[in-house]
């Protein structure tokens, strides 16, 4: 956008100043220049026209995308009367940036109509006329994208970028490396997403142009929450929230703490979540932002309705269904039905829940379209599940499965439909008592995997490995249970999912207590009915269906027993034990070893992690060429990150790390006095607990 927007050349001083602030983003400075201009009066034509289209410029950079859109449309008709000039063209393309911020749009005859305004200009070879054709191609960029046509995206950005590259225009170069950047997200390449968006992020900052560097920010922040990498989209979503905020843009405001709001959803801090969709709606009140209002609350509404706060759901989904249907936009009313009729199956009220079907029926048959239609059927299928006859719940299983023999199903029905028939079969399961129902759950759980891992849907990723732990668990595979919960947690630690890894851990904690019990289920040869109750596996389920919030108890530190490191081999290299009395303390020393060489030969080997001795619990951890064992009583969660960051600490430390190497070559046993830094560590880390530990979510 930083342009030169007329060939004239005498243009007004104040205006010359007033471009050179807006490409600054010293907005205020520039605003008041343009104010000053038009207070003199007194100014022809031309010089109207170049006041009001700086306006737009001005009015774009502060978000304020719909009263661009006024203006320009009013300036548009007074360019009219120049005759053929460059100020239409850009007149019109500013309009056209406008309404890609303001959401799903047809206007490509807007880009039209200035491509052919541009065409009949002269000076086709000049410097004004390429950034103007840069322009276009870079908005016939975002017209694709949004189209869903992402070959003839990235190819307008492409050439976009290539005359902007002739230029030298920085900030435009920026942008359209960035376009290039999302392309290859929406394409599922994260690895060429992430490195364009890099790129473009340093080209914003060689810029100096503060919009443009927020914007690289906010853009890299939605390609790492699309790849799962939830933590780094908040740390960058803030980072651009910070720059937006200096430059008081609001629109962009309100759509990082929306965008915020929705990460802390999916990780399942539903309390944050929804502070920051509140803020988000703040401002889109103020500017009586109706659509963007309408989505808020539908984003509000599914956030209570995890919560189990069905009324206040339902409250905001009505308030997004009244908006929506202000304007009268048919599918967007449609949709919101899709979630009306499940927020009213939950809450039970079923009477209601079926009059909203039969008005949805009534909409997706005006709307005829496949995408509708099978939201239809499935909020069908989800209305007769909750029947206590087998006849509708045979219905519904019927239907789950006509929507799953459909081609390119949106992932997100794809994932609700497979997650529901599996409730149904677990109703047979437990009705039958017949094994063979698990070899039809099977296949279902192996393609939910599938979706979820290529879909970068990581909760319902893990979800499903805790799911499939406990169907492991009824059919008395113990250790096979324990090892789909390590890699359930794993994933979840890696993508930032706290919440739910602390979950997953303490059912991992719960299962090693109740080993006893599971095994004499096994010897008795217990009904299956039995074995599901033990295994909660209907509240797992339920969980999954209706996206329940993540339920953990207070996080509590563990109190530690005993630290030992031993070699691959099982020789004794370093040990600290947090038990004042020697005697009791040489008493567990011993047992522990003993034990500890036995979890390595039996158990550690197979891929788990802990094992149960009484009231304790031994957690062991590889790091080559030593195991570190730690002993200790109560929660492993908090337990499992205090032993990484000592592992972390030791390795970080060169000194410390070739210490232990030393010492494990000569075969010898470190003390103390061998790493005087070593009991510091030791103390803050496992004894006053002062060291900061990543990843912990305390109530």
């Amino acid at each position: 956008m930083s342009q030169k927007l007329s060939e004239k050349k005498d243009k007004p001083e104040e205006l010359i100043q007033a471009k050179q602030l807006i490409d600054e983003c010293k907005l205020d400075e520039a605003e008041q220049l343009i104010k000053n201009f038009e207070e003199k009066g007194g100014h022809i034509l031309h010089d109207i026209v170049l006041c009001h289209l700086l306006k737009c410029e001005l009015l774009y950079w502060q978000g304020f995308y719909e009263d661009v859109i006024k203006l320009a449309e009013k300036t548009y008709k007074e360019s009219l009367g120049l005759g053929k000039n460059i100020l239409s063209v850009d007149i019109l393309l500013i309009m056209v940036n406008a309404l890609v911020w303001l959401g799903p749009w047809d206007k490509h005859d807007i880009i039209k109509q200035g491509e052919e305004i541009l065409k009949a200009l002269p000076g086709k070879s000049s410097a004004v006329y390429k950034q103007r054709q840069a322009y276009i191609a870079f908005l016939k960029g975002w017209f694709y994208a949004q189209a869903h046509d992402v070959d003839q995206a990235l190819e307008q950005f492409e050439i976009s970028l290539s005359l902007r590259e002739e230029l030298g225009a920085k900030t435009e170069i920026a942008l359209s490396v960035m376009g290039i950047a999302i392309v290859f997200m929406v394409k599922g390449n994260f690895n060429r997403a992430i490195k364009f968006s890099k790129q473009s992020k340093t080209i914003a900052e060689e810029s100096g142009n503060k919009w443009c560097i927020g914007y690289s920010f906010m853009c890299m922040g939605l390609i790492h929450r699309t790849n799962g990498d939830f933590d780094r989209s908040i740390i960058l979503f803030k980072r651009s929230l910070t720059i937006f905020k200096d430059l008081n843009n609001k629109f962009m405001m309100a759509w990082l703490y929306n965008n915020i709001g929705t990460v802390y959803g999916i990780k399942g801090e539903l309390d944050r979540c929804i502070r920051y969709y509140e803020q988000a709606l703040e401002i889109y009140k103020e500017f009586n932002n109706e659509r963007r209002m309408a989505g808020v609350y539908n984003n509000l509404s599914e956030n209570y309705r995890m919560k189990g706060e069905f009324d206040r759901a339902l409250d905001y989904i009505e308030l997004s269904l009244a908006l929506f249907r202000k304007s009268g936009n048919l599918r967007n009313i449609a949709g919101i039905y899709d979630y009306l009729i499940q927020i009213l199956i939950d809450k039970g009220d079923l009477d209601r829940a079926q009059q909203s079907l039969n008005d949805f029926e009534q909409m997706k048959n005006e709307l005829n379209d496949k995408e509708f239609n099978l939201m239809y059927l499935f909020n069908k299928a989800l209305l007769l599940k909750t029947s206590t006859r087998a006849h509708n719940r045979s219905k519904a299983e019927k239907i789950l499965k006509q929507i799953l023999e459909e081609e390119d199903l949106n992932y997100e029905l794809l994932i609700k439909t497979l997650v529901n028939l599996c409730e149904l079969l677990l109703i047979e399961l437990r009705m039958t008592n017949d094994l063979e129902v698990l070899e039809e759950i099977n296949p279902l759980i192996a393609r939910l995997l599938d979706i979820a891992e290529k879909t970068h849907s990581y909760s319902i990723l893990c979800e499903t490995y805790l799911l499939q732990a406990k169907l492991a668990l009824i059919s008395l595979n113990l250790e096979e249970a324990r090892r789909f919960l390590i890699q359930g947690q794993k994933i979840a630690e890696k993508y930032g999912i706290h919440l739910l890894a602390q979950k997953i851990s303490n059912e991992h904690d719960e299962l090693l207590k109740q080993l006893t019990i599971w095994e004499n289920l096994k010897k008795s040869e217990a009904p299956l009915s039995e074995r599901m109750d033990l295994a909660r596996l209907n509240e797992q389920i339920g969980k999954m269906i209706r996206k329940r919030e993540i339920d953990v108890p207070k996080l509590l530190d563990e109190e530690p027993v005993l630290l030992l490191i031993v070699s691959e081999g099982g020789t004794p290299i370093f040990s600290q034990s947090f038990i004042e009395d020697q005697a009791f303390q040489d008493h567990l020393f011993g047992g522990f070893f003993s034990a500890i060489n036995s979890f390595i030969n039996e158990k550690f080997s197979e891929g788990l992690d802990r094992a149960i001795f009484g009231e304790h619990t031994l957690l062991m951890n590889s790091e080559s060429p030593f195991l570190i064992c730690y002993v200790y009583k109560g929660q492993s969660y908090s337990a499992q990150h205090r032993i990484k960051s000592f592992i972390n600490e030791i390795q970080r430390n060169e000194d410390v790390w070739d210490t232990f190497q030393k010492f494990h070559k000569l075969n010898k046993e470190i003390q103390l006095k061998d790493i005087p830094s070593l009991e510091y560590l030791i103390k803050d880390i496992f004894i006053d607990k002062t060291f900061q530990l990543k990843g912990l979510v305390y109530s």
